[in-house]
């Protein structure tokens, strides 16, 4: 498959977005151009190490908005035929590219691909797992979620991904994180798209929308929405650097009232498909 690249990163403080374009030198298939929407960073340094590591990276300062609005700035620039996302605190293996390039290739008709994280401490190196591999999680989404939780009508083809639920909540079906199936984009770190499928397509904007949990979701059920197929694959995984706001958020009141803020934008997206 003969096609252009672009890999799309927001960055706030860019504190540890050295890791990545290390990793991204380092590919066995190198990106056509690395899209760094960047805010509060200095730009300079980030110059001197896309020119260190020798990639073809455009360097744009966000002035307005959160972390959907990189997303979409990014998106609205970038020129390649597949459209990789991921954080400025992920660490891709040296065949993430060229596997990503496989996949779409493999899944002509599939407009989204997205694949999983691992945790990575930088202190003691060690890799673990996510919430997601916890016996008990996988149990209760054998057993519990297909009763409890049932796909809104349009998303049954998911239920064994990502899905979206009659209450318009989104929820994680049996195959994740371990199988491959149909499903909405899983996380932000690791989406990838066919840019002819998504040229017209963005992320929620809304000024209550800081960190936008369920951005991905909302992106992928425009596409479902449209007749197109998602899907998931843990094949194709990034290391993802831990830190605080992997593991706790301050603003629990704040992120609750993001969430209500997602539940209404799909809520709408839903309904005009009836």
């Amino acid at each position: 498959m003969n096609c252009k690249v672009s890999v799309i990163v927001p960055s706030k403080d860019c504190t540890f977005l050295r890791h990545l374009l290390v990793s991204l030198r380092d590919q066995t298939l190198k990106p056509n151009e690395v899209v760094l929407v960047v805010k509060d960073c200095n730009q300079r340094y980030i110059e001197s190490l896309c020119r260190e590591h020798s990639l073809p990276c455009l360097i744009i300062e966000q002035r307005k908005g959160y972390f959907t609005h990189a997303l979409n700035i990014g998106k609205k620039e970038a020129k390649g035929d597949i459209l990789v996302f991921t954080d400025d605190d992920a660490i891709p293996p040296r065949r993430w590219l060229e596997r990503w390039t496989r996949y779409h290739e493999l899944y002509k008709t599939v407009a989204g691909i997205s694949s999983r994280d691992f945790y990575l401490d930088l202190n003691s190196l060690r890799i673990f797992s996510t919430p997601d591999d916890l016996p008990h999680i996988k149990l209760y989404r054998w057993l519990i979620r297909p009763l409890l939780e049932r796909p809104y009508p349009l998303l049954k083809k998911y239920k064994l991904g990502v899905y979206i639920t009659w209450n318009y909540n989104i929820a994680h079906g049996p195959y994740i994180p371990s199988h491959t199936c149909y499903s909405l984009p899983f996380r932000g770190v690791n989406i990838s798209f066919k840019s002819e499928y998504v040229y017209d397509v963005w992320f929620p904007e809304h000024p209550l929308l800081k960190r936008a949990p369920g951005n991905e979701q909302y992106f992928g059920l425009q596409l479902v929405l449209r007749g197109y197929d998602t899907m998931y694959t843990p094949n194709n995984p990034v290391l993802h650097i831990v830190w605080e706001s992997l593991s706790r958020t301050r603003d629990r009141a704040g992120l609750k009232n993001e969430i209500e803020v997602m539940r209404s934008l799909i809520r709408g997206l839903l309904g005009k498909a009836q």
